[in-house]
């Protein structure tokens, strides 16, 4: 096995991670760091040019993607440290459960103050990863690739939809909709600590509903085992060899992108203009969730390649190390722009949400992000790792590291 700490693989995985963070930060920034049902009025209110455009670029390039991008790179840091682990200690099975338990209660402490957590999501994941270990490659790379594409929820989804129309499962009501859109606003406009608290530990079993109802959860566990499957194979580790290799991957994936695209306008489109009332077809829905699983899913793959290239130009030295500075305090990062999100957009803070435009929000989403990446250069220089990775490390390993760069 070759080098697993090779700083070129480090630079290049933490660089990623960092353009994993601002695609997350972009795409909870949009609609004012929502993470509940808000009133449709408040969406209605921006009907601009810069608005639409950006609410657009939102839809096809950020939602859904950057998530899974995210949860690829977990995986591949997962298979990383995993090694890394075994190395060290004949232990690693339980030191590294601990850890990702220990993820998954700072995960929770995270869901308190917004109900848009990913960490606790990660945790029961991840120790299911964990018996995945001892796969084939073979395996992990078919698995992976079923639930990134969401099957098993299109599999549930095809059951429900073969039965007759009585015996399908009940939708709520659309006023049921409107009462907990007007309750969790309330919340939101609100100015109490507490009472954010006390909503979002309440719908804990909301989030997990919905990561089923979507098939989030199955995406997600596809690209942790696809992440793992792509550590296995070194390709980031040999970066200079792989790039040949990358760059295939991803004019593959582009025009499948495309191909995948052009078809989900054009049901859109004949819809409008031929007023074929498809919105109210079960089966023409589920064939465009589909087409949209699928195109998320290969855009991730176009990203991960896509990027990996940029980053390794000699042109693209300075915004590496940008990015990397940031991937590397990827924790802390995280919890931090949820910070910033609650004190800009909820009562507790400023109280934008709704008041401010998409476009606006993104700059401001933009303008943050570039002030995390200059202070994550500046804390490493100081120190070994950002405060929250330091902690969890230390937690890990029953040992209080040393912070400070000698």
């Amino acid at each position: 096995m070759q080098n697993l700490s090779s700083p070129q693989r480090i630079q290049t995985v933490d660089a990623l991670r960092g353009m994993a963070l601002l695609g997350i930060l972009l795409a909870h920034m949009v609609y004012w760091y929502n993470a509940g049902p808000l009133p449709g009025e408040l969406y209605g209110k921006f009907n601009g040019i810069g608005s639409q455009v950006v609410s657009i670029l939102n839809d096809i390039l950020i939602s859904g993607k950057f998530f899974a991008f995210f949860s690829c790179l977990f995986g591949l840091s997962f298979y990383l440290q995993m090694n890394s682990m075994a190395i060290k200690s004949q232990d690693f099975v339980w030191r590294f459960a601990w850890r990702i338990l220990v993820m998954g209660m700072i995960g929770l402490i995270h869901h308190a103050f917004w109900r848009g957590d990913i960490l606790s999501i990660y945790a029961p994941l991840g120790l299911l990863l964990l018996l995945t270990r001892k796969w084939s490659d073979r395996w992990v790379l078919i698995i992976g690739i079923l639930f990134a594409f969401n099957i098993p929820h299109k599999l549930i989804e095809l059951v429900h939809l073969l039965q007759p129309v009585g015996n399908a499962p009940k939708v709520l009501p659309s006023n049921q909709y409107d009462q907990d859109a007007k309750a969790f606003y309330a919340i939101v406009k609100g100015n109490s600590w507490v009472n954010i608290w006390v909503d979002n530990l309440k719908n804990v079993d909301t989030k997990f509903d919905f990561q089923f109802n979507s098939g989030r959860i199955y995406i997600t566990f596809g690209f942790f085992l696809l992440g793992m499957y792509l550590g296995r194979l070194n390709w980031l580790n040999n970066i200079n060899d792989s790039l040949p290799r990358f760059k295939a991957m991803m004019k593959k994936g582009l025009w499948v992108c495309l191909a995948l695209l052009l078809t989900g306008l054009g049901i859109i489109l004949s819809n409008e203009v031929f007023k074929l009332g498809w919105q109210e077809n079960r089966m023409v829905g589920f064939l465009f969730n589909i087409l949209y699983d699928a195109f998320n899913a290969v855009l991730v793959i176009v990203y991960i390649t896509g990027f990996s290239i940029l980053l390794n130009k000699k042109s693209w030295t300075t915004v590496s190390g940008w990015f990397a500075a940031i991937g590397k305090m990827a924790l802390t990062s995280y919890l931090t722009q949820t910070l910033f999100g609650l004190l800009l957009f909820f009562g507790v803070g400023l109280g934008l949400t709704g008041k401010t435009a998409p476009w606006l929000n993104w700059l401001i989403g933009f303008a943050f992000f570039a002030i995390q990446v200059m202070l994550s250069k500046w804390w490493l220089k100081h120190y070994q790792y950002g405060p929250i990775e330091w902690f969890w490390r230390s937690v890990t390993y029953f040992k209080w590291f040393p912070m400070k760069k000698q």
